[in-house]
């Protein structure tokens, strides 16, 4: 039903419709404000960004598991887990700014790293974007084994650590660069 739908009066109408809109708020914000708003019947909620296109649940999910990993990162030179957080939100679409359509490509190209493919993607899309952290000097020197062992608890497929330092995510390096936390300067 439109929003601008005007019934005559007298009329019946059952359109059970329910509108939230949500201006800035925090990316964990959003789950507890739709939670609060919808009680128990809540259905195929859909998150809509700031550039107006609509971030289904499934994304969400694959952003929290994301923040969760970066939880583990032994963070090193000035960076922080919010800030590896900040730099995942912008380069996934949900950051304050919108992203140019250069990006905005990039972008849809790393959502499809950790939607598609063998595997569970968003552990092997993690994986490289750790080799990346760790060729930009980001996570403390490690072995691919060992930074495995910090974000996942075991070593299995490692070696998406040393792929990611080494050109896997070659697609979506710009994007990564443009965003990625500054390091700061010891004095």
């Amino acid at each position: 039903m439109s929003d601008t739908y005007h019934y005559e009066e007298g009329a019946i109408h059952n359109d059970h419709k329910k509108v939230l809109q949500i201006g800035n708020v925090g990316v964990s914000d959003v789950g507890k404000l739709l939670g609060a708003f919808f009680s128990s019947d809540i259905e195929d909620a859909v998150i809509e960004g700031n550039d107006g296109r609509e971030f289904p649940d499934s994304r969400q999910a694959i952003v929290d598991e994301l923040f969760a990993l970066a939880e583990n990162g032994d963070w090193v030179n000035g960076i922080t887990t919010d800030d590896i957080k900040g730099m995942l939100t912008a380069v996934l679409g949900r950051g304050e700014t919108p992203l140019s359509d250069e990006e905005a490509e990039m972008s849809e190209e790393l959502w499809g790293m950790l939607e598609h493919g063998r595997g569970d993607r968003v552990r092997v899309t993690w994986q490289n974007l750790v080799g990346y952290f760790w060729g930009k000097k980001l996570l403390n020197a490690k072995s691919a084994p060992e930074l495995n062992k910090d974000f996942f608890g075991d070593k299995e497929g490692s070696d998406n650590i040393n792929k990611g330092r080494n050109g896997r995510l070659s697609k979506v390096t710009p994007l990564l660069d443009a965003y990625v936390p500054k390091l700061v300067k010891k004095r």
